[in-house]
């Protein structure tokens, strides 16, 4: 697998924070979502991101702002050593060692391609499909090279579950968390982001599932939910 670094241009970045501020009022605010870790740490942008219309004359003046005066590549670059010479070889060993062996039952396989995508703010997501990408919010991260790896193994296994398990059996996305976390927890015991020690998940995905059948596990773990979902629901109604 072929892996590369990408650091978002000023032009890519701004087009970032442009999707994000839509998306952001169309969907995420509404279920409590914050945005500032999802753009540059700066009260202009922050008063960008909080204008549901924004008129054309006001985008362009927060473009200008953000090009001319926020945007630095060394904001997105300074991890780059660590990433090369330390992150990279040991994700690539936790890939060979850990994963490779279970793609079989993950029903998986690993991409021939991977992009880390280094933008603003702090945290990790994911792109899955033809072109999988590893998205690391950073120019605010504070941690360290375990923090930088445990990071971008949680997003890979979600790439490589994504399609064949999570969208094949329709798991919703607190499951689809939980399901990851305690995929990290066994393999590389990276502690948990979610409070999941009694989630519906803990019920299937066990050690044994994740090593010999994940998908058959998570496709009984659907089946149950979605009975208990409709017996919830005929007896409210």
């Amino acid at each position: 697998m072929h892996i590369k670094l990408h650091h978002l241009s000023a032009e890519e970045a701004w087009n970032d924070i442009l999707r994000f501020r839509e998306r952001y009022h169309s969907r995420l605010k509404h279920f409590n979502y914050k945005y500032h870790t999802f753009v540059p740490k700066d009260k202009r942008i922050h008063d960008f991101i909080e204008k549901e219309k924004p008129t054309l004359e006001q985008i362009q003046y927060y473009h200008d702002v953000f090009v001319n005066d926020i945007y630095n590549m060394s904001d997105l670059s300074r991890f780059d050593s660590i990433i090369t010479n330390d992150v990279l070889p040991n994700f690539q060993r936790a890939v060979e060692k850990q994963i490779v062996p279970l793609l079989s039952t993950w029903n998986a396989t690993i991409p021939k391609s991977l992009t880390i995508e280094c933008m603003y703010g702090n945290g990790g997501s994911y792109g899955y499909g033809t072109n999988p990408r590893i998205v690391w919010r950073m120019s605010e991260f504070n941690g360290n090279k375990y923090e930088i790896l445990n990071s971008f193994l949680h997003e890979f296994v979600h790439i490589l579950i994504e399609i064949p398990i999570i969208i094949q059996y329709n798991v919703p996305q607190d499951l689809k968390e939980c399901i990851v976390d305690i995929i990290c927890l066994e393999l590389f015991g990276r502690k948990p982001q979610n409070k999941f020690d009694k989630s519906f998940a803990n019920l299937y995905i066990t050690p044994t599932a994740i090593k010999t059948d994940l998908a058959g596990a998570v496709k009984k773990m659907m089946t149950d939910y979605t009975a208990i979902k409709q017996r919830q629901n005929q007896e409210r109604n």
